[in-house]
């Protein structure tokens, strides 16, 4: 099961925080092309609990600019918040799957067998990387042996 736009938001602090309800894909397309506000990103980081240089890593940020991106009110660019979305989306996955939040946030922050012993926050950055995680949390759910 691959985590609904709705519990997406939900990981980046629901209507409240993204300044508009998310019910469809699309919703996320127009958002994602504006800009996540900055704010989203310290909602999810207390969530999964990363540290700063974890979550500039896996945003493909240095932590400089991580904390200039959280210092304003401003809006992220379009590459930052599809990493963001993306770390959101694996969450929401994760917390599904494994039906635990602290299951969950450990899961995604330590390293995993089937991913050669990276952790899968890691993977973030790409597409690819992204979809390689939700592939072993679908394994995970089907009790395949990864």
């Amino acid at each position: 099961m691959a985590a609904s736009p709705a519990d997406v938001a939900k990981v980046l602090g629901g209507r409240k925080a993204l300044g508009r309800t998310v019910s469809v894909t699309d919703d996320w397309i127009d958002m994602i092309a504006k800009g996540l506000p900055s704010s989203a990103i310290d909602t999810l980081k207390a969530q999964v609990g990363l540290d700063d240089q974890t979550m500039a890593a896996a945003l493909g940020l240095s932590t400089r600019t991580l904390a200039r991106a959280r210092s304003g009110a401003q809006r992220l660019d379009s590459v930052v918040s599809d990493r963001l979305y993306r770390l959101a989306r694996l969450v929401a996955m994760a917390r599904w799957v494994l039906e635990n939040d602290e299951r969950a946030m450990h899961w995604l922050t330590q390293p995993q067998f089937g991913l050669g012993q990276r952790r899968p926050v890691d993977f973030v950055k790409s597409d690819p990387g992204a979809r390689e995680v939700e592939n072993l949390l679908m394994r995970i759910e089907h009790s395949v042996y990864s």
